[in-house]
């Protein structure tokens, strides 16, 4: 076993333990090789049709119609000094956030921010979230003097006025049918019924113009493709564009020309560049490149969602702090951690390891003090300086093993956004979500993973930019400029 993975003062039977955990979360390159050509193949087979996403042979490769061209859209809106809005409905989260853009020649761009929280539960129906969203745009509006300061704004009132454009962001799986239209779609059993098949910009247009805002949704995209907007303004070359949240997503520029389900189409027959929504999450659910552990097993077993996107429940922040979880309880029920008379019934409930807690691997003082200090107050047990040290290095192989299967995937997305790029050079990759200030050693490894890989299969080094948690929501405002 690695001496990397082993703990001086614990037993023999703690270290055999953790060395048969490690071993089992560890990814070779040659994995890591296999997994960016699998990628490369199910993008490949998902931009075939319907069909191939449908029987698991592909990934969905949702085709939007913002362009890489956008960042002209958005040079020409700067010099009118224009203010955008973005919207992004997060429904994992139930949170509506709003952002505006305000253009400053000379100057940075003016961003305003906000968050509104939607009912505990979630709405009841696509009318009653429109509703609140618009309630909240007004609100926006009027808190940040966004509106000319010769109109009043209220959700009943207004006065003849400039429009202005507002792009919509969901973290939902979008079919596109223009710049504007488009609606959310079910792959998955569990996928959300409220807003299934609702045309998000003309339902959430028609609420506002009853409430006679001055605004009007001119963009309508899954996240990940206004993420990628968002890079790009801030980094023209981005071609490649990664979100670590809650879930984990990523997109990027193809040629229309390339995709095969576009053929005998207006866009299919153009020299573009079009933002392609992957839905990565659900890379791997036919596939038998990944390996995931019984560990990983009994998660999915107990998911909502079985069988449904398998690389996301390897990696991404809602599943992280459960595997170490059940890695903990493995160690309780070999007797082989924390006092016997302690009180661990917590550990029992699932999902009360919070992939947040996972940035105690990072501590490095030499009592471990603040892995004692969450155990203490999370969770009620008082652990030993060697069972710290066990809890700190099960978060360390979980996020290791997560990170490096997400630079592998990065891969494949590389290659292909390499193939569609004007001229050779190496692919900007931008990663945005929470996890990049959350859990800062996951991202280190993610970008030195897929930089080793890439040479490995014969790339450029990618390059890497973090966007930070929330790039999403400002690329919404910046996707409504589009032309």
């Amino acid at each position: 076993m690695s001496s990397e993975y082993t703990i001086e003062d614990a037993t023999p039977a703690q270290n055999k333990l953790l060395g048969e955990i490690a071993s089992k979360f560890d990814v070779k390159e040659e994995q890591l090789l296999e997994i960016s050509d699998d990628v490369y193949r199910s993008v490949a087979e998902g931009l075939e049709g319907k069909k191939e996403a449908a029987d698991g042979r592909g990934l969905p490769c949702l085709v939007s119609y913002i362009k890489s061209e956008i960042t002209r859209d958005i040079r020409e809106a700067a010099k009118d000094e224009k203010v955008a809005l973005g919207m992004t409905i997060n429904t994992s989260t139930n949170r509506i956030k709003l952002a505006s853009v305000q253009f400053v020649q000379g100057a940075p761009d003016a961003i305003n921010k906000q968050i509104f929280y939607l009912p505990d539960g979630g709405p009841e129906s696509a009318a009653a979230l429109f509703e609140d969203a618009a309630t909240h745009v007004a609100q926006f509006i009027n808190s940040h003097d966004l509106a000319p300061a010769t109109a009043t704004v209220t959700a009943g009132s207004s006065q003849q006025q400039q429009v202005m454009s507002m792009g919509v962001a969901i973290d939902l799986p979008m079919e596109e049918t223009s710049k504007s239209g488009g609606h959310v779609i079910c792959h998955t059993a569990t996928c959300d019924r409220v807003l299934s098949n609702v045309d998000l910009a003309h339902t959430l247009n028609s609420v506002m113009l009853k409430k006679h805002l001055p605004v009007r949704v001119t963009s309508t995209s899954n996240c990940v493709i206004s993420t990628l907007v968002a890079a790009q303004h801030h980094f023209q070359s981005t071609c490649v564009a990664l979100i670590l949240n809650h879930g984990i997503n990523a997109s990027y520029y193809e040629r229309a020309a390339r995709v095969p389900k576009l053929e005998g189409t207006e866009l299919g027959a153009s020299d573009a560049r079009v933002a392609i929504n992957t839905e990565i999450a659900r890379y791997g659910e036919q596939s038998d490149v990944l390996t995931p552990t019984m560990w990983d097993h009994r998660i999915d077993r107990e998911s909502a969602n079985t069988g449904h996107h398998t690389f996301e429940k390897l990696v991404a922040d809602k599943y992280l702090g459960e595997i170490v979880r059940n890695l903990i309880t493995d160690f309780m029920d070999s007797r082989l951690i924390f006092p016997p008379d302690a009180d661990v019934s917590m550990f029992s409930t699932p999902y009360s390891f919070f992939s947040s807690y996972m940035t105690i691997m990072e501590d490095s003082s030499a009592d471990l003090s603040d892995v004692g200090a969450l155990l203490r107050a999370g969770f009620n047990v008082d652990a030993s300086l060697v069972d710290r040290k066990i809890v700190s290095l099960l978060c360390r192989i979980v996020a290791m093993r997560a990170a490096k299967l997400v630079g592998g995937a990065v891969v494949g997305l590389v290659r292909r956004a390499t193939e569609a790029m004007d001229a050779p050079g190496p692919a900007v990759v931008s990663i945005s979500g929470q996890l990049t200030e959350m859990n800062q050693p996951y991202i280190e490894c993610t970008m030195e993973t897929a930089k080793r890989v890439a040479l490995l299969a014969g790339l450029q080094e990618p390059v890497f930019n973090v966007l930070g948690e929330d790039g999403y929501t400002v690329g919404a405002a910046l996707s409504s400029l589009s032309k």
